[in-house]
């Protein structure tokens, strides 16, 4: 892996190219974008760690951001503790396959096990994006065959 890569939260004045990052990840998925929420969406749980938090990858010693994720939380009565869903995951084309991702991910779990209240970091992934699940198999991510439903208000 490429050690090349400072992760750190995301600051405020990262919100303009996470709204960017957001809408490709969006329109790559055929997901809905609605460009006028991007910007205060990404930017809410900047604002406050309650709603969330950005992770971002920068080459080390630049500040052009390469990639990021988005963490959210969700409580887990049974373990009495918390599972953090991993979402919002971009890689800049020009640097995929280079170890962004992998970086971002294990700085994830370093934060999760350093926190002490993590019992499980979870990821959602389409069932036809086979190459994000071979990827998320490679790091040691394993496929629960849970199945999501939603309902859209």
């Amino acid at each position: 892996m490429d050690n090349t890569f400072t992760i750190r939260l995301a600051r405020i004045e990262d919100a303009q190219k996470l709204a960017e990052f957001c809408e490709l990840l969006r329109e790559s998925l055929e997901m809905p974008v609605q460009p006028e929420k991007l910007l205060s969406g990404v930017s809410a749980p900047i604002k406050d760690l309650s709603k969330g938090m950005y992770l971002v990858a920068t080459e080390t010693h630049k500040s052009e951001l390469i990639g990021c994720l988005m963490i959210t939380y969700e409580w887990d009565p049974g373990n009495n503790a918390f599972t953090w869903w991993i979402q919002e995951v971009f890689v800049d084309s020009n640097w995929r396959r280079k170890g962004v991702f992998q970086a971002l991910y294990k700085h994830t779990i370093k934060m999760a096990k350093d926190k002490g209240n993590v019992c499980t970091i979870k990821i959602h992934v389409n069932d036809n994006n086979l190459n994000a699940q071979k990827t998320y198999k490679r790091i040691g991510m394993t496929d629960t065959s849970n199945f999501m439903y939603e309902f859209i208000l």
